[in-house]
């Protein structure tokens, strides 16, 4: 264990308490529901399970049962944040946190004939932890630690107030079976157990738990006494996996993607909105991914999605890690999400093409014993692993409309909507409506997992599941190598494609290069030239002076043969007694040295000259060569012209241009490169990938049947508990390579994947990661290899019940450093933002945010909502691409100016009579459908009132701005409110963009505003919002002409309606 491993650990450990302090809400009493009524117990009645009571009028199909979850001493979470409240301080932050609701001490599942399953008591984590905040307190070191030992022992005292006595035949029985049940229980032991689990939490004076409630739910016969996955019946989701998780941080089990999500530490930023070359570099034709969906061939992703997918399969296809992707609003995440999918498909065909025989792919085998069953589950090749697909959020609406939208015969484009098919019959079994493949499945909890076994495994008499489907293979042949074959031919195409506009590619990287290089090579010969004229002056000058020492020496040569001639006759031997042979000795002295000096300025001379020729040589041979380099440079360059010429002609607008030639909005609405001859064959090359993959279960159809029965064991929870990690991890591997995406929300992850371990999974894609509170996705991401956030947290933050300053107080608690890791400061985007090096910065409250990779293209909202969203949220990056549609016909988004005087709370009774008169017109008038239109608040006073208002009309959306996340309607009327009185809460609903930012952009194609103009105007981002506006009073008179409107279809509305709620329409006039 390392000290970063230690203090990564303190961090899911310091999330794991903040989880503790966040029960889960009992459902509200509701005795009429038609599947899982609710009931309130009084002394007295009969219970439930027993005669009497009216649930026993209620007839159930021979093999279901009524099965109930009994919740037990139910207190006032409110009285919790009291005593947070009085212990930590206020919530400054929040100033109107969210209705807190009713929890319960303990839970417990208890049979039709009333007998408690022992197995699945569940005390409180939330009245625990209140519990020790009241004593010892936060001042005591150890205040929030041991609760999984003393959860243990309340429950063991709790199953033992009502164990079955000994002489209990029924208990006996089905503990043979497996299966720990109490004796049955009365009035009397639910008392008692109230009692108890009150005295063992220390709660009583705090939170004054009282009473029963039991929500009784229908069940199989075979699974009426069975307890495993699915009793977290009280206490959060993610606390088990969190402590599971900070566990194996603690000797080093985890992987690239936790270890970037925990990290702080710097990186190498790369600003995609000014570092263009970046950008265009990342969407070369090489990296484009192989494989593509089968969207419109014509229309490219936007350069922001091409981007995010090139370089998500560039960073992490081979080594894993965490990579942000910034979506805001109708900016395309789910389409960005699509071509990733294809480009795995693609990958792992490919990798099946390559095997010898396709029971090359499989290795070790497995069994295990379910009842008098044994499952077999092969292993898989690790080549063919690492491609299993997860999407998981917090919004279990978010990843349900992902998996519901892909395999819809809408996701497909012309020409293949019609023809492309993978287990098409069975996968619109699956969806309920028309189908083209079972590439995605809804998993998650367990009611989903049931439907799916049901449907697409076991199937109906009219539409077999894949369980038939596999068995009538079994014996028919599969041409393996035909199939084969098909696919290589469509990859063959989609790489030669590749290869042409790789060739483009590389020539516009190569022309620059080589016009720079002509330029300095012209300039070379230029001064070549130069310098071989110089030096031709130098060598004629040289010449000169080599002809001239020439003839000194020659004179001088001369001169020493006439003096030679001239020689004395000595009369003395050696003549130094003769004076004239002594003069003449000293003079041939002197002639011989003026001559050899003479001679050894001429060879210096000729040396010279020697010398300049050689040089002159070189610069001769050098201007020879940098003109044949000229020469060929000159002509590459014409061969790159034409060529590039020509792929100019054929990829038309998707050639690239200079940065310089077009302007922004126009360069970031397309990929160049990605023409439609190119996405053609990419998207074919997909569905012949998955053709290959059908193909290769035919082949083999016996052992992905043995396997895919394993699975169904995984899901419906029938694994014993000592199967081998590797076992259920190739189970699910088989079922990832018949369906390439599966998804589940973050509570239930933990619970389906509980046998899966550190990176054992491909690919985890976190959609609305803005909106998760950090400590939800820690188990998703351990257990992957790859893990990719899309989220905005420019949208709305998490939801946090827990007050900031107890959140502050766990943090010390656990001695966990910095704030960023407090869970109501930050998101799973936000974390993920800061580990990715690609993105950009926004407008920040104290400095500029950076946010992974955005996407900037956006298409939902028509003007002005966009420009609202673009400025108060995005500092401009957003460019608009939506599509010009009809004539909306409805008059133009304006602020209706209701001033605030008389209010009940944040509620303005005036504001809701405009509401109801502008609804009516929309409706009546304007012949917009109820489900158009959504109406949305800051406030949940405002909300109570409008289900008044808006009574009238059946059908009608409406609800807080924060349950709006995630919707959109073509009409948005935002009824502000806002107590006159407490202007600290119009500060509040202002302290941020994300606010006004979610309403805004709800609007597709028309916003209303109705508030006190002049009070919500001088607030921050609401000034905006003013501005962009024309507005109006209540009987239409234009109050302030901000703008005008940007799209000319203003419609004049009638002055009035006729009829019993006669309106002054000028609101909206």
């Amino acid at each position: 264990m390392t000290a970063i491993d230690e203090s990564r650990a303190q961090i899911l450990e310091f999330w794991r308490a903040c989880e503790l302090f966040n029960p889960q809400s009992i459902p509200k009493v509701d005795p009429a529901d038609a599947r899982e009524p609710v009931f309130s117990i009084e002394p007295g009645q009969p219970l439930p399970w027993q005669v009497g009571h009216p649930l026993r009028n209620r007839q159930l199909k021979p093999n279901l049962a009524w099965r109930h979850i009994l919740y037990g001493g139910i207190f006032s979470l409110q009285k919790s944040r009291d005593l947070l409240r009085r212990v930590f301080g206020p919530d400054l932050e929040n100033p109107d946190p969210p209705p807190p609701g009713l929890s319960s001490l303990f839970a417990v599942v208890i049979t039709d004939e009333g007998r408690p399953l022992l197995s699945s008591f569940q005390v409180s984590s939330g009245a625990w932890a209140t519990g020790r905040t009241n004593a010892p307190g936060p001042t005591a070191k150890d205040w929030l630690t041991g609760f999984d030992e003393e959860h243990l022992d309340f429950c063991e005292r709790l199953e033992a107030l009502v164990a079955a006595r000994q002489d209990d035949e029924r208990a006996a029985e089905l503990r043979k079976l497996g299966y720990r049940a109490g004796r049955p229980v009365g009035h009397a032991e639910l008392v008692r157990l109230v009692e108890l689990a009150t005295g063992l939490l220390g709660v009583g004076d705090i939170l004054d738990p009282q009473g029963v409630q039991v929500k009784s739910v229908r069940v199989s016969r075979k699974r009426e006494h069975a307890v495993g996955e699915g009793v977290d019946l009280l206490n959060s989701f993610v606390a088990r996996d969190l402590s599971l998780v900070a566990n194996f941080v603690r000797i080093g089990e985890y992987g690239t993607a936790l270890d970037d999500y925990l990290s702080t530490d710097q990186l190498d930023r790369i600003d995609i909105r000014h570092e263009l070359q970046a950008v265009f570099y990342q969407v070369a034709p090489a990296r484009v991914p192989l494989g593509r969906w089968p969207a419109r061939p014509d229309k490219s992703l936007a350069l922001s999605q091409q981007f995010a997918v090139n370089t998500i399969m560039d960073e992490l296809a081979t080594c894993g890690g965490l990579f942000a992707v910034n979506g805001p609003p109708g900016t395309g995440k789910t389409t960005m999400l699509r071509d990733l999918i294809a480009a795995n498909v693609v990958e792992r065909a490919l990798r099946l093409s390559r095997l010898s025989k396709p029971a090359a792919a499989f290795t070790d085998e497995y069994r295990w014993k379910v009842k008098e069953y044994t499952r077999l589950v092969t292993g898989w090749s690790e080549d063919l692993t690492g491609f299993e697909m997860v999407m998981t959020s917090a919004n279990n609406g978010a990843v349900e409309n992902v998996t519901n939208e892909i395999p819809s015969k809408n996701a497909l484009d012309s020409p293949w909507r019609e023809t492309a098919a993978y287990f098409n019959e069975i996968a619109t079994a699956v969806l309920g409506q028309p189908a083209w493949g079972l590439v995605a499945a809804r998993l998650g909890r367990k009611s989903n997992r049931a439907e799916f076994v049901r449907d697409a495994w076991y199937g109906s008499a009219d539409q077999p599941g894949l369980l038939q489907q596999l068995r009538e293979w079994e014996n028919k042949d599969v041409d393996w190598e035909e199939a084969v074959a098909s696919f290589l031919r469509a990859h063959q195409r989609v790489l030669l494609l590749q290869e042409e506009r790789s060739a483009a590619y590389d020539a516009l990287q190569e022309l620059p290069e080589l016009q720079q290089f002509v330029a300095r090579v012209e300039l070379d010969i230029e001064e070549t030239e130069r310098r071989i004229a110089q030096a031709q002056t130098i060598l004629a000058k040289a010449t000169q002076r080599v002809e001239a020492a020439t003839q000194t020496m020659e004179t001088w040569e001369v001169r020493q043969l006439e003096h030679r001639r001239l020689r004395p006759v000595s009369t003395s031997p050696d003549g130094a007694s003769d004076p004239e042979a002594r003069e003449w000795r000293t003079e041939e002295l002197a002639l011989v040295d003026r001559t050899r000096q003479a001679m050894w300025k001429m060879f210096a001379a000729r040396r010279q000259v020697a010398d300049i020729r050689k040089h002159i040589d070189t610069l001769k041979r050098a201007f020879v060569e940098s003109r044949r380099e000229l020469d060929q440079a000159l002509t590459r360059i014409g061969e790159l012209r034409s060529l590039l010429a020509r792929h100019q002609e054929e990829l038309d607008t998707f050639f690239p241009k200079e940065p310089s030639e077009i302007n922004e909005a126009l360069r970031e609405l397309k990929t160049p490169w990605t023409d439609e001859v190119w996405n053609t064959a990419r998207s074919e090359l997909f569905l012949e990938a998955l053709r290959l993959h059908h193909a290769f279960l035919r082949a083999e159809a016996p052992r992905i049947r043995r396997s895919l029965q394993g699975m169904m064991d995984v899901l419906s929870g029938d694994v014993p508990p000592d199967v081998p990690e590797a076992a259920v991890r190739a189970a699910w591997q088989t079922l990832f390579f018949v369906i390439p995406v599966i998804s589940t929300t973050f509570a239930s992850f933990g619970w389906m994947f509980s046998h899966l371990t550190r990176e054992s999974l491909g690919w985890v894609f976190i959609d609305e990661a803005g909106q998760a509170a950090p400590q939800l996705a820690v188990g998703a991401i351990w257990r992957a290899r790859r893990v990719i956030t899309s989220g905005d947290p420019l949208q709305l933050e998490p939801v946090v019940p827990l007050s900031a300053a107890t959140q502050q107080a766990l943090r010390r608690t656990f001695s966990v450093e910095h704030a960023r890791w407090l869970p109501g400061r930050t998101s799973v985007q936000q974390l993920a933002d800061q580990r990715t090096p690609y993105g950009t910065f926004l407008p920040g409250e104290e400095a500029p945010v950076w946010v992974g990779a955005p996407l900037r293209v956006h298409r939902r909202c028509d003007q002005p909502m966009f420009d609202i969203s673009n400025a108060i949220a995005y500092g401009g990056l957003m460019v608009y691409g939506k599509p010009q549609l009809p004539d909306f016909g409805m008059p133009h988004s304006k602020w209706i100016d209701v001033p605030g005087t008389n209010s009940k709370g944040h509620w303005i009774p005036d504001e809701g009579v405009v509401l109801e008169r502008i609804v009516r017109y929309l409706i009546e008038q304007g012949g917009i459908p109820h489900g158009n239109i959504l109406v949305i608040s800051p406030f949940r006073d405002v909300v109570k009132e409008l289900r008044w208002v808006l009574r009238p009309f059946p059908g009608m959306r409406y609800g807080t701005v924060h349950t709006a996340q995630g919707k959109e309607a073509d009409v948005v009327i935002v009824i502000l409110g806002g107590d006159p009185q407490r202007p600290g809460a119009k500060r509040w609903a202002a302290s941020r963009p994300n606010l006004l930012n979610v309403a805004v952009s709800r609007a597709k194609r028309r916003l209303y505003v109705i508030g006190d103009r002049a009070a919500w105007s001088q607030e921050r981002y609401f000034d905006v919002l003013a501005s962009r506006l024309f507005a109006t009073d209540s009987a239409g008179r234009g109050v302030v002409r901000s703008r005008e409107p940007e799209i000319d279809d203003h419609r004049d509305v009638p002055t009035r309606l006729q009829g019993p709620t006669t309106m002054p329409t000028q609101a909206l006039k």
